[in-house]
This record gives structure tokens, sequence and C-alpha cells, in this order.
């Protein structure tokens, strides 16, 4: 039996944050941040975290209304917009542990036909990279720009949340093993990635 690379280093990732247990924290989608008539940005949000070491979420929209702003201009003064990571920014519960945070702006499903976006950006996570304890409480996790193309209700909603956070308890690894290993925790566990799927990624 042959295992892959990336099962192995997700393994690995758990059984070093095996004591991390169910989380009470919650995520959810903010309200717009309107740039332009046509352009607006979703805060995706943590309440009640607790030495949040990970995190991942999905986001489902209406692609005939909406679409995730993967054409935006970094230079263009636009703060919401990333040369490294585009539509997908980091917010300020990670603040701390920048510049070694990890963040990964997840892919934009397309249909394979047309290449058009089909309403499913998939797995965002990101990881706190600065020297322990991590962060508490609640915060922006991460901003993303959409882009409105139709007429129709804005809404935007959150899959596959998922929090990773440490005990105060456990030993952990160094910040930035802590990162890699936590977004292999995340990776593992999403539930939307088909290798059979166009995507768009951002890197």
């Amino acid at each position: 039996m042959t295992i892959r690379p990336t099962a192995c280093f997700a393994i690995a990732a758990m059984c070093c944050l095996h004591a991390a247990g169910a989380s009470a924290a919650t995520i959810s989608v903010g309200a717009p941040i309107v740039l332009a008539p046509d352009l607006f940005v979703v805060p995706v949000t943590i309440a009640g975290g607790t030495n949040v070491a990970a995190w991942q979420f999905d986001l489902i929209y209406d692609p005939l209304d909406l679409q995730v702003h993967t054409a935006c201009d970094p230079f263009s003064g636009d703060v919401y917009c990333s040369l490294f990571t585009g539509p997908v920014t980091e917010g300020e519960f990670f603040a701390s542990g920048s510049p070694f945070n990890v963040l990964n702006p997840g892919f934009v499903s397309l249909d394979p036909a047309t290449l058009a976006q089909t309403g499913l950006l998939f797995g965002v996570n990101g990881a706190f990279g600065g020297s322990p304890p991590a962060p508490s409480g609640d915060g922006v996790l991460a901003y993303v720009e959409f882009l409105k193309v139709g007429r129709g209700p804005s809404d935007v909603t959150l899959d596959n949340p998922v929090v990773t956070e440490i005990p105060p308890e456990v030993s952990v690894p160094e910040p930035g093993t802590l990162a890699l290993l936590a977004t292999g925790v995340l990776l593992a566990r999403s539930r939307r990635f088909r290798r059979t799927s166009p995507m768009k990624c951002f890197s």
C-alpha cells in the first residue's frame, strides 16, 4: 500500500496536536464591508476562541450574482487584495503572530466546461505562527473580496468551519512548526477537495 506524502504529513500533524479537544469557538460571516457599488468584502469572524492555533472554512455563494474577485489589483490601494493571496487576506485575530502566520487562500471551484465560478470557495485556512500562547477571544480571521455581477441577493454562507485549539497544559512545538502542523490538520479535515474538479488558487 502506498501512502501519499500529504497523508503522512497530516498524520504527523494530528499526532502532534492530538490533545486539541473539541472547540467551543464559533466561526461566522460578518456584515459586508462595501468598497464600491459592485464590490464588497466579507469578514469571517471567530467568537469564543481559546488558545486558537488554526482555523478553516469554506464559503458558498450564488455565482450568478457574486464572484470571488480573483482579478483584484494589490497595487491599486485595495487593502483587501494581496499580492500573494489575492482576494483573501488575513484578519486581525492572529496579528500577534505576524509575519510568521500561515494563510492559505483556498481554491475557487470552477465549472469544467466553461471555467466559470460555481459558487464555492473551499479550503481557506490559517495557522498561528507566533509564540505561545495563541490568541483567544473574538476577532476577524480573514477577509474575502467579492465582485457583484448580478442583481439578486448577495448572501454568502459559511460551510465546514474548523477551529483547532491547544489546551494550556499541553506542551506545543516551536511556533513555525506549530503553524505548519496545524495547517496539515486542517487540510486533512477538508471535505471539499476534489482532485478531478477544476479550481483556481491565488498563489
